[in-house]
C-alpha cells in the first residue's frame, strides 16, 4: 500500500517525524489511537468550533446560550464519547467560553480545511487584521510550551507557511498557542528561516518514509509522542528478559531506548500531575500524597556574613575548619571566577578534586549540564 500522500497532512508528517512505527500503525495500517488525551482534545475542539460558527452566523461576539447549544452539539458529534471525560471537557469548555470573545470584524476562518497548496491544514481560528494575519490554535495541555519550544514547533511552522499561500500579502503573520486550561497564550511571529527549516524537515521525513516502505522496517523511536501514544509498542510495552550479566549489542540498544521512552513519559506525567494539583489540589495514591508544597530556600550574602562575624569577634568559629574538612564548592565560587578569571588559577594549588562516575545519557557534543538522563 503506498504511503506517499498527494496532499501532505501535518499530523501524518509530524507522526512520522516522531516515530515511524506510530506513523505506519495509524496512517498505513489504519489503527485508531483514540486515547483519552486525543478524545479530550477532539471533543473540546468540536464544541469550540461550533460555538465560533454559531457566533459568526448570528454576528455575536459572545453568548451563553449559544455556548451551551454548541457544547451539546459538539459533544454529540464525537460519537461513543466516554462518560468519564464529560465533566472534564464541560469544565474546560465553560472556562474557555466565558472569557472568549470573537473578533467579528477580522474573522476569516474556523476549522476549515485549506488545500490550496500541497500541504493541507485546518486552523482552529484565523483573524485577518489590517496589520497581521493571526492563526490561533487551541491546546488542552496541562503544561504550556516554553517560548523556545513554541518557536521550534512543527505545527506553527507548517501553518504559517501555508497561511502565506492561502491568505497572501499581509504585512505580518503570527501563530498563537492558546492553552485554554491554563488561560495563557504564546505568540510566534513568522520568520523567513522557518520556510527553510520546514522544507528540510518535510523532505527528511518523506525520505525516511520512503526508506521504511522499501525496507519494510518501521522502527519505534522513543520521544515526545510517547507521552500520549496508546499504541502497543515494541519498545515501551516489551521490557527485555535480560540475562543477569551479559547483553547483546541489540539488547543494549533496545534497553537504552526503553529507558529513554520511560523517563520521557515519567517527566511528562510529573508535569501533568503538577499542573493538575495546582488546579485541583492534592492527589492521594496508596497513601502517598502528590501536591505542590511550599519550600523555603535561605541564603546569606557572604560579605555581610563576614562582616557580622568580625563584629561579633567569632572568626574563631573557623579555626578548626581544616580539622573539620569544611570546604566551599566550585559552583558556589563560579560567580567570582567569572568576575575575576585569574582567581581560579590562584586556587588551583589548593583545590580538592574527587573524580567519580555517574551513569547517564547525553547527546554527542553536549555539555555536562545538557544530559538526557542521569542515574
Amino acid at each position: 500500500m503506498p504511503t506517499t500522500l498527494p496532499i501532505l497532512r501535518r499530523s501524518a508528517i509530524e507522526a512520522a517525524g516522531h516515530c515511524l512505527y506510530r506513523y505506519k500503525r495509524i496512517w498505513v495500517d489504519g489503527v485508531d489511537d483514540m486515547s483519552d488525551y486525543a478524545l479530550r482534545g477532539i471533543a473540546f475542539h468540536a464544541c469550540a468550533n461550533r460555538y465560533i460558527r454559531r457566533l459568526v452566523a448570528k454576528q455575536l461576539a459572545q453568548d451563553a446560550e449559544e455556548a451551551e447549544a454548541a457544547f451539546i452539539e459538539g459533544l454529540g458529534s464525537v460519537g461513543r464519547f466516554p462518560g468519564r471525560l464529560v465533566t472534564e471537557v464541560r469544565e474546560l469548555f465553560d472556562r474557555w467560553a466565558e472569557q472568549f470573545e470573537l473578533e467579528l470584524s477580522w474573522f476569516l476562518a474556523a476549522e476549515e480545511r485549506q488545500e490550496r497548496s500541497d500541504q493541507a491544514f485546518t486552523p482552529d481560528l484565523v483573524y485577518g487584521r489590517p496589520d497581521c494575519l493571526e492563526i490561533i490554535d487551541f491546546k488542552t495541555f496541562w503544561v504550556a510550551l516554553t517560548e523556545e519550544q513554541a518557536k521550534a514547533d512543527f505545527q506553527a511552522k507548517w501553518y504559517l507557511r501555508n497561511a502565506m499561500i492561502e491568505w497572501p500579502n499581509f504585512p505580518e503573520y503570527r501563530f498563537t498557542f492558546d492553552f485554554v486550561r491554563l488561560r495563557t497564550t504564546i505568540s510566534i511571529p513568522f520568520r523567513p528561516e522557518m520556510l527553510t527549516s520546514l522544507t528540510r524537515e518535510v523532505a527528511s521525513v518523506q525520505a525516511q518514509i520512503e526508506t521504511a516502505e522499501a525496507s519494510g522496517n518501521w522502527p519505534a523511536t522513543p520521544g515526545p509522542a510517547c507521552g500520549y501514544c496508546e499504541l502497543k509498542c515494541p519498545v515501551v510495552d516489551q521490557p527485555l528478559n535480560l540475562p543477569k550479566r551479559f547483553l547483546t549489542p541489540t539488547q543494549a540498544e533496545q534497553l537504552g531506548g526503553w529507558i529513554l521512552a520511560g523517563e520521557q513519559m515519567v517527566r511528562q506525567a510529573k508535569k501533568a500531575l503538577k499542573s493538575y494539583c495546582a488546579s485541583h489540589g492534592p492527589v492521594t495514591v496508596r497513601g502517598i500524597v502528590w501536591d505542590n508544597r511550599p519550600r523555603l530556600e535561605r541564603r546569606y550574602p557572604i560579605d555581610q556574613v563576614l562582616l557580622l562575624l568580625k563584629q561579633r569577634n567569632i572568626f574563631g568559629a573557623f579555626d578548626a575548619a581544616a580539622e573539620e574538612e569544611l570546604t566551599i564548592s566550585h559552583s558556589a565560587l563560579m560567580p567570582l571566577f567569572r568576575q575575576f578569571p585569574a582567581l581560579e588559577d590562584d586556587l588551583a594549588s589548593i583545590v580538592q578534586e574527587k573524580r567519580t562516575w555517574r551513569f547517564g545519557a547525553r547527546k554527542p557534543g553536549a555539555e555536562d549540564d545538557e544530559k538526557v538522563t542521569d542515574e
